[in-house]
């Protein structure tokens, strides 16, 4: 199925979700969601991710509906969370660059919710192992100069920065005033774009994410040669 834009129910869905969140309303409406939801974000999958695959030979796409697919269920893991919404009120569909842990490598994110839409692309969690060799590489002038200058021109190109930063000092071990003591307070680091509602609704949607993956390819190059691999 060709992908044509996610429709205005799209929308529409998630609105009345977001008032009748409960698994009786979603079973009377699961047919609405896999035509306003569920179909074109398969077609994004499998369209963004052929477009994807040929500027990053290693990202992992597919279209399964266990949850191992690019596209999170709906259903939310409430086991030890205090918020008992059984269903995710919003639309998220990744594409890892490398095996692992989805969040904890370099990934490309699109995400789609009543209170804005974007896509990203960076890692959105650094886990011990890599948050060390993250805060080393960062304090490094000959890895994090190089760095800065990545997110400079990233900012310059209209992407902006999505994660804030995890600490609010400069983590033990590293001077305060270090010219790059912003990047040592992240647990995280990535950039995007942000997106209307119209724009989640044409056709080009792919190309505008493409050209904003392949704009990110210089800080995904250094997540990459921080984790120790190759992109």
């Amino acid at each position: 199925m060709p992908f044509d834009g996610f429709s205005a129910d799209t929308i529409g869905f998630l609105h009345e979700l977001s008032f009748n969140n409960s698994r009786e309303w979603f079973a009377s409406n699961k047919a609405r969601y896999e035509s306003a939801v569920r179909d074109p974000a398969e077609a994004f999958i499998l369209s963004f991710g052929a477009a994807l695959a040929a500027e990053y030979p290693l990202v992992v796409y597919d279209t399964r509906r266990n949850g191992a697919g690019s596209l999170m269920r709906i259903y939310r893991d409430v086991r030890f969370s205090a918020d008992k919404r059984p269903l995710k009120e919003n639309v998220g569909i990744i594409f890892p660059l490398a095996p692992g842990k989805k969040v904890e490598v370099p990934i490309f994110y699109f995400h789609i919710e009543l209170s804005g839409c974007f896509f990203y692309g960076g890692q959105h969690v650094f886990p011990p192992e890599s948050l060390g060799r993250y805060r080393a590489a960062t304090a490094d002038d000959r890895t994090g100069a190089p760095l800065a200058a990545i997110l400079s021109e990233l900012e310059a190109q209209g992407l902006r920065p999505m994660e804030d930063p995890a600490y609010k000092r400069v983590p033990r071990g590293y001077p305060a005033d270090h010219p790059r003591a912003d990047l040592l307070r992240q647990a995280a680091l990535g950039f995007g774009v942000d997106l209307s509602f119209d724009d989640i609704g044409r056709p080009d949607l792919v190309g505008r994410c493409l050209r904003a993956a392949v704009s990110l390819r210089p800080l995904i190059e250094w997540l990459f040669a921080m984790n120790g691999t190759a992109a």
